[in-house]
């Protein structure tokens, strides 16, 4: 302990080795469901909430289901939308299922980014590949106004 320490400092560092485990598993019970995915990749969230969750079952444990949902309301926006449109009900209720449900949408969404940043270089210029979208603008062109960037659509196959 540093030798500034004020008292708060010095009462957690004393306490700490008489803290009741169940001190960690009501904290972690309370936090599990606001644990939120916010920038991570669906397996660091995953970790992080399966880590969570191992802490509480040392008492009572969560049901699978009430895990699921808790898992699937920390998910980012889109990646939760995704689940919910295209998976059963039966698959929402496990929490094995959901993290395999979203982490293969994750892949997928990821994929579809990649493509749609692909552009395709300009008529007459075959090795530009950095054409602006409406590069070809008063060539004479009736379809230039749509630009040369490649539009997709995601079809969501499960």
């Amino acid at each position: 302990m540093p030798p500034d320490a004020d008292f708060e400092q010095f009462s957690a560092a004393f306490l700490k080795p008489f803290a009741k485990p169940a001190d960690s598993v009501y904290k972690a019970r309370r936090e599990l469901p606001l644990l939120r995915q916010e920038g991570q990749s669906i397996e660091t969230y995953a970790a992080k909430f399966n880590n969570m969750n191992n802490r509480i079952t040392e008492g009572t444990a969560i049901d699978s289901t009430t895990l699921a949902l808790y898992f699937q309301q920390g998910l980012a926006r889109r990646i939760s939308s995704a689940l919910v449109s295209s998976q059963t009900i039966a698959t929402m209720q496990k929490l094995a299922l959901v993290m395999a449900a979203a982490e293969e949408i994750e892949s997928k969404l990821d994929l579809f980014v990649k493509q749609a940043q692909v552009e395709v270089p300009a008529p007459g210029n075959p090795h530009s590949n950095k054409q602006g979208r409406f590069s070809n603008r008063g060539s004479g062109n009736a379809n230039s106004q749509f630009g040369t960037s490649i539009r997709t659509s995601v079809c969501w196959q499960m």
